[in-house]
């Protein structure tokens, strides 16, 4: 299974996507700032373990984002897990490669992956969270479509400091971009 955007695609990540590369996204600071896999190091066998399970699991599909014109792996995005007995999902992602941060790759692989939980696998709704500090995460989400639900006040820390979670949703019948 594969999705095709105009500059991405999006593909089922395997543990040949495994790389020196990707466990240094985990573990550099500016990347995983606000992925909770941030607490604890991160190695080839640690990711080659998530990437494993997430292959194995039957409610979730977890998409490695690529750039098209050469296949290089630029971050991941997972759907799921999908509710055994509801047609709903949640969506996270990451850029890891620094050099795509602000060119829209998020907001292009959102798109897809919303399309493909609608049209594809029947989804009604999917939710979403992001620190309210990572502006970056919560623009891509609304610019697919997601509306603010809720924001969790003093939810989770981050620095060592109180930090605010927004929750974010998207019903199949929301207007949504093309993006």
């Amino acid at each position: 299974m594969e999705l095709r955007s105009r500059r991405l695609l999006l593909r089922p990540l395997t543990l040949d996507d495994v790389s020196e590369q990707y466990v240094a996204w985990l573990n550099d600071p500016r990347v995983n700032r606000y992925l909770e896999t941030r607490y604890e190091g991160q190695t080839l066998d640690t990711v080659r373990a998530f990437v494993k399970a997430q292959s194995a699991a039957e409610n979730s599909v977890l998409f490695g984002i690529f750039l098209r014109e050469n296949e290089r792996h630029i971050g991941n995005i997972k759907l799921g897990p999908v509710m055994d007995h509801q047609p709903v999902a949640d969506v996270s992602l990451f850029i890891g490669d620094v050099d795509c941060w602000g060119r829209g790759y998020a907001t292009e692989a959102l798109g897809q992956v919303v399309e493909y939980a609608f049209r594809e696998r029947g989804l009604i709704k999917l939710s979403a969270g992001a620190y309210a500090a990572n502006e970056a995460s919560v623009a891509a989400f609304k610019k697919v479509g997601f509306q603010v639900e809720c924001v969790q006040r003093r939810h989770y820390l981050l620095e060592g400091k109180p930090s605010d979670v927004v929750l974010m949703g998207l019903c199949c019948d929301d207007p949504r971009s093309t993006a």
